[in-house]
C-alpha cells in the first residue's frame, strides 16, 4: 500500500527506501513504488542521511556522496573502501523524523491578539449559546486562522476561556420502561400484520424504484424523565437537508402522533404534504404503531405518503435524525419552532455548510417553510441553550 500524495512517509516507506537504495534503484524508481516524487525521494535521503567515518587518516569524503543518491547504501567497494562515507538507514531516518514532527508541535503558533480576539468573538458563541466548532469556523473564519485540529489542541492546552466541557456532546437520554397504557400498543407494534409492505426491505426495494423520492426520517425524544405521562418531541427529519421538523405531543401514544400528521395536513394540504412526505422512515415505537393514519388523506382517503419501519435494533438506518438530536439536548421541550429553527439555521459539513434551511428552501419553498413555523436565523444570533426559552 503506497502512501497517499501529500502525506508524511510512513516507517515501511522509509525501509522500501532503504532497501531499494542498497539495490541500485533510481529516487523515481523509488517514488513510483510508494507513491511519491522523486524530489520527495530525494530530500529524505539527504536530510537523513548519516556519516560513517572511514580509515583514512585524511578524512577524505567519497565524491560519489555529492550527486544522487546521497549515500554509499548500494556501492559495491563499501565494505573495503577507507573514506569517510553517508549511509541511510530507516530506522534512523524515522526516529529523526518523529523527533522534528514533535519538536515543530510543540511549539504555538499563535499570538497573543488572536487569542484575545477568540476569547471576545468565539468563546461567548460557544460557551453561552452552544455553537458547534464547525459553525463558528463557517461563521468567522478571520478570526480562525488555525484547523480546527490545532484549535481543539489549543483548548486542550487552556489558552482559551472555552473549556472541554463547553464543546458539543453526544446526545443522551435515558427512557425507562414504557408506562403500562402503552402495553396494548406495544404488542400491536410487534404484529408482523402491520408492518407487512412496510419492512426495511421494502424501504430499500421502494428506493431502488425511486430514486428520487422525498424521505422523511421520523422519531421521538422524550421530555421529561422516563417519559411517563410528560410530553415529548415528534422530529421530523427532510434527509436530504438535515431540516427537522418537532412537534409537541402531550403523551408518548399513536394517538397524537396521528393529530400531530392531521394538523400537518390540513397545513400545507394533500398536494404538498404527499409531495414533501412521500416516504416516512421510523422505528418500531409504540407511538407509530398506526401508519395508515398517517399515510391515508381524511378527505379524500387516498394515500398520500409511504410509512416504512426499521430493522429491531437498528437505528443507525435513520441515522441522520439520530445524529440531528443532540441538538435538542440543550434546550427543554417547550416552543418547538422557535427551537427547531434554531437547530435549521445551524451550518453543517454534510451540506457544504450550508444550513438544512437554506439547503431545504428550493424544495420545500419558503412559503411551506412559514406555514410550518421554521425561520432563518442569523449566525450569531443562533442560541442552543434553555436562555433561549427564557426571552
Amino acid at each position: 500500500m503506497t502512501t497517499p500524495k501529500y502525506k508524511h512517509l510512513k516507517f515501511e516507506d522509509r525501509y522500501v527506501i532503504q532497501e531499494f537504495i542498497s539495490m541500485g534503484y533510481s529516487f523515481t524508481a523509488i517514488g513510483h513504488r510508494i507513491g511519491k516524487d522523486r524530489r520527495a525521494i530525494s530530500k529524505e535521503v539527504y536530510n537523513h542521511r548519516f556519516l560513517k567515518h572511514g580509515l583514512n587518516k585524511f578524512k577524505q569524503q567519497c565524491p560519489r556522496t555529492s550527486k544522487p543518491p546521497y549515500v554509499c547504501n548500494g556501492c559495491k567497494s563499501k565494505a573495503t573502501c577507507s573514506r569517510d562515507k553517508f549511509f541511510y538507514d530507516a530506522s534512523i531516518a524515522h526516529n529523526e523524523y518523529v523527533r522534528t514532527l514533535r519538536r515543530e508541535r510543540s511549539h504555538l503558533r499563535i499570538t497573543k491578539p488572536q487569542i484575545a480576539a477568540i476569547n471576545d468573538v468565539i468563546a461567548p458563541l460557544i460557551v453561552h449559546k452552544h455553537h458547534s466548532i464547525n459553525h463558528v469556523y463557517i461563521a468567522h473564519p478571520e478570526v480562525l486562522p488555525m484547523a480546527k485540529s490545532t484549535f481543539y489542541k489549543y483548548v486542550d492546552l487552556g489558552l482559551f476561556s472555552i473549556k472541554n466541557i463547553d464543546l458539543p456532546r453526544k446526545v443522551r437520554f435515558k427512557v425507562n420502561k414504557e408506562y403500562d397504557e402503552d402495553r396494548k400498543e406495544r404488542k400491536a407494534i410487534k404484529d408482523k400484520g402491520i408492518r407487512i409492505g412496510r419492512f426495511y426491505r421494502d424501504f430499500q426495494d421502494y428506493l431502488e424504484l425511486n430514486p428520487t423520492c422525498s424521505i422523511v426520517e421520523m422519531d421521538t425524544v422524550i421530555g421529561t424523565s422516563g417519559g411517563k405521562g410528560g410530553k415529548c418531541f415528534l422530529t421530523l427529519l427532510f434527509r436530504s437537508f438535515n431540516l427537522m421538523l418537532i412537534r409537541v405531543l402531550p403523551y408518548k401514544r399513536s394517538e397524537y402522533v396521528t393529530q400531530a400528521f392531521m394538523e400537518i395536513k390540513e397545513t400545507l394540504g394533500d398536494d404538498e404534504f404527499k409531495r414533501l412526505f412521500e416516504v416516512i422512515l421510523t422505528d418500531n415505537g409504540t407511538e407509530f404503531s398506526d401508519p395508515e393514519s398517517i399515510e391515508i388523506s381524511t378527505k379524500t382517503g387516498d394515500r398520500l405518503s409511504r410509512v416504512f419501519y426499521c430493522n429491531p435494533n437498528s437505528s443507525w438506518q435513520k441515522g441522520c435524525i439520530e445524529k440531528n438530536h443532540e441538538y435538542i439536548r440543550y434546550v427543554l421541550p417547550e416552543s418547538a419552532n422557535l427551537l427547531a429553527s434554531h437547530i435549521n439555521s445551524v451550518p453543517r459539513m454534510s451540506l457544504n455548510n450550508q444550513s438544512p434551511y437554506e439547503a431545504a428552501l428550493g424544495f420545500i419553498g419558503k412559503h411551506n417553510l412559514d406555514l410550518l413555523g421554521i425561520e432563518k436565523i442569523p449566525n450569531d444570533d443562533i442560541n442552543l441553550t434553555i436562555r433561549l426559552l427564557k426571552r
